[in-house]
């Protein structure tokens, strides 16, 4: 059977190639109900592959930090010079959502900091075997203690 992810760039590339070629015919891609088809069909088989392909750990660290900015952009823009903020339920949302952004950052964190001292325990020279330690000079074997 085929790969997945293969099949889906295949159909990736198809869906753009068709989506290019209506748009050179002069159609609009948002209003005509084929080229809508095709549109959702390619971002449906987009999602798909994303969750097929898991993100790099610097990917993971760029995407927390910006959705982080943007959150937070948005709450300064809400919060900007109101009295009662508690009362609105989008701030809310937002700092629960923020919350779980600092969780992500925190997980993040640790994971590099793991993933460090790994590394530096690999690099590290494994310590010398002990020399072994200076036995007493061994009794006689008629002599007992």
């Amino acid at each position: 059977m085929a790969d997945p992810k293969d099949a889906l760039k295949k159909k990736i590339a198809d869906l753009k190639d068709q989506l290019a070629k209506q748009k050179a015919a002069g159609k609009d891609l948002k209003k005509d109900a084929a080229c809508r088809q095709m549109r959702k069909t390619l971002k449906r088989a987009q999602r798909r592959l994303a969750l097929l392909t898991p993100l790099s750990f610097d990917q993971k660290v760029a995407r927390v930090g910006k959705l982080t900015d943007m959150v937070n952009a948005r709450m300064g823009e809400i919060t900007q010079g109101a009295k009662k903020i508690q009362a609105n339920p989008y701030v809310r949302s937002l700092r629960k959502k923020l919350k779980s952004l600092n969780k992500a950052k925190k997980q993040l964190d640790r994971t590099a900091k793991e993933a460090e001292a790994a590394k530096a325990a690999k690099a590290a020279p494994p310590p010398a075997p002990a020399a072994p330690a200076e036995t007493a000079p061994a009794a006689p074997e008629g002599e007992k203690k």
